[in-house]
Formats: structure tokens, sequence, C-alpha cells
């Protein structure tokens, strides 16, 4: 279904993952680049020039342009409200990278910033386009793998002490670490499978790194549903190795690593058994494999386009990109004070 109109897209923040946004954004029709914004004027310079955009430093600027229509914000992690509430008041949709931002604070005043000035607010975690998780996830909703009665997500990666030796990476104030920048893709796809969690437990760490925050969290949960499961996240994995998601019912076991089936053993279907990789894009190098993510972010903000037209949510709005957030925010408390914690969390 093509767009009924022309939009026109601004980009805020010209780092490692806008290069995906704007490839996403030049194979949809019906969508321009109009502009992009970054506080390293050398930065915006350049991606303007390989995108024949216009180019500011100033975010102001940008969303005072009324040739834009949607920013995507793609800024340190807990900046994400800041200009998105900002871009919320100029009238512009809104897409925000992940995490929509660090604090269910600030996600809720982006959601009702969005909602008083009547945009759209989506989030990207496109692992939930990727052919193999939405066939698990087809499975599970047509009820093919039975009563749900655990699932599994685990994220062994490595991140260098370079890479937090920037200045934001591994901060609480910006970014988080190893649970709320690299395994919140497979956190969110594990709670879209199985449900909301209800209750979990856990351990949260910085064990080889000189960071403020984790580098290790480990969780067992209880999810609403009943069944159990259990999130581990790492940068400090040697090399780092693939992602594995595992759901398990009465009827049948599955199991995705490095966003592959590897485990397909369903009653009355046929069983698939596929070679474990030895790596996986991202594992140890946050640069590799992001062409592979182009796909899947054209489906998602197409979608934010139709939503437009059609005056629906987005796929994932701020409610559904809170989830994994809240999560995540309990496996800190639940480290932090060595309790149990009950979901919701009271922001």
């Amino acid at each position: 279904m093509a767009t009924q109109r022309q939009y026109g897209f601004g980009i805020i923040g010209c780092g490692t993952i806008s290069g995906v946004h704007i490839s996403a954004i030049e194979q949809i029709p019906g969508a321009t680049l109009v502009a992009v914004c970054d506080v390293d004027e050398e930065r915006a310079k350049q991606t303007a020039a390989e995108h024949d955009a216009d180019w500011h430093t100033e975010c102001d600027e940008l969303l005072a342009r009324d040739d834009i229509d949607v920013v995507n914000i793609l800024t340190w992690s807990g900046h994400h409200h800041i200009a998105g509430v900002a871009a919320a008041k100029a009238g512009k949709h809104v897409i925000c990278t992940k995490p929509i931002d660090i604090t269910l604070e600030a996600i809720d005043a982006l959601i009702a910033a969005c909602d008083e000035n009547n945009v759209k607010l989506a989030a990207t975690h496109q692992l939930r386009s990727f052919d193999a998780y939405r066939r698990i996830k087809d499975a599970v909703d047509e009820g093919r793998l039975g009563d749900l009665l655990y699932g599994n997500a685990f994220v062994p990666w490595y991140r260098s002490q370079e890479y937090y030796d920037d200045n934001w990476h591994g901060t609480r104030r910006w970014d988080g670490g190893a649970l709320m920048n690299q395994s919140i893709h497979w956190i969110d796809v594990l709670l879209w499978i199985m449900g909301p969690v209800a209750s979990l437990c856990g351990y949260v760490d910085t064990a080889a790194h000189r960071m403020e925050v984790e580098d290790i969290g480990t969780a067992a949960l209880k999810f609403a549903n009943s069944a159990h499961g259990l999130i581990q996240g790492t940068t400090l994995t040697y090399e780092g190795m693939p992602t594995r998601i595992e759901v398990h019912g009465t009827k049948g076991n599955v199991i995705a690593t490095a966003d592959g089936i590897t485990l397909w053993n369903v009653e009355g279907e046929e069983v698939v058994v596929a070679d474990v990789p030895a790596t996986s894009t991202g594992a140890a190098d946050p640069r590799s494999g992001l062409e592979h993510a182009v796909g899947a972010h054209v489906v998602q903000i197409t979608d934010v386009l139709r939503a437009i037209e059609e005056d629906r949510p987005p796929m994932i709005d701020g409610p559904e990109a809170r989830k994994a957030v809240e999560v995540i925010l309990a496996m800190y408390r639940a480290g932090e004070t060595g309790q149990p914690v009950t979901l919701p969390l009271e922001a």
C-alpha cells in the first residue's frame, strides 16, 4: 500500500545507527530525507552531503522547518525524550531508535507530549520484523506450541573498554548498560512472544569494565501467564557469541540463534535443526551487520506513515516500547535490593 502523500523526514543524531534509518527512508516511496542535525558540525555536513540533504547543528532549526513531517530521534538514549518532546510540540511525528528512553518518567513525558500535540510516536524495535521472530510469534498466537511453559533470551555479547571510554556509552544518565543498550531488542522480542512479566528476581553487576552501569545482568522471570523465563545480557563475553531466543510449550520447542531458526520441533510439523553460527552480527562490533536491519526498518517506518494516514497507533507505539524498558528497570531494582520485584513498576 503506497502512502497517500509525500513525507519529509528529519534526522536528529548522525551517529552509527543513522545510516540504517536513512537507507530505510530512501527505500520508502513517498518518503524524502530533508535535513539532518548533529551537534558535531562536520558529521552533520558529511551526512547531509552523502544524502543530498540540508544540515543543522541546532534541533530547533530543524524542527522549525515546514517541509519536515516526521523526525527520527537517534541521539543518546537518555536524550530521546528531550528531542522527542520538542519535536511533538513542533507538530512533528516522532520515531525513536531503541530504547525509547531509559526512565519511565521520561517515556511517560514523551507519550504525553505526543498525545497532547496529536502526533504519532513510534520506536524502532526492528527484530519484530525479522522473519524468524515473526514465525515464532505467529505459531504462539495460533496455539501451535500449545500452552507456553518457559521462554528465554540470551545476549552474550562483548564490547571493548574503548567503547565505554567515550562520553556517553555505559553512563547512567545517557545510556544504561548491557541490558538497556544491547539486550533490549531481544528482551522486547521475548515479551512480544511470551506476554507481560508479573515478577522477577536477579542480579546486575559491573564485572569486567570501567563504567557506571552493568556489563552483565541475569534475571529469572514469572510471566503473567504463569510461564517461567530467563534473561541474561552481557558485554563481557569473550569475543562475543550469538544471541538466542528459546520458546517452549506443551506442543513444541523453538530456538532462534543469531536471529535465525536453529530448532523448530513443533507437533505435527516438519522438524528443522540448523547449524548454530559461531558468531553473529553485533556480537563484538557495534557497526557490523547493520545493513541487515535496513529492511526491517523499512517495514516499521512505513507502518508509521500508514498509521498517520489511518489515524491509528503505530505497531510499536510509546506504551508498547515502554514494556521492555520497564522489565530492565525491574532487573536493576532487583539487583540493587536483592529482593523479588513485582510489575508493573510505579513511574
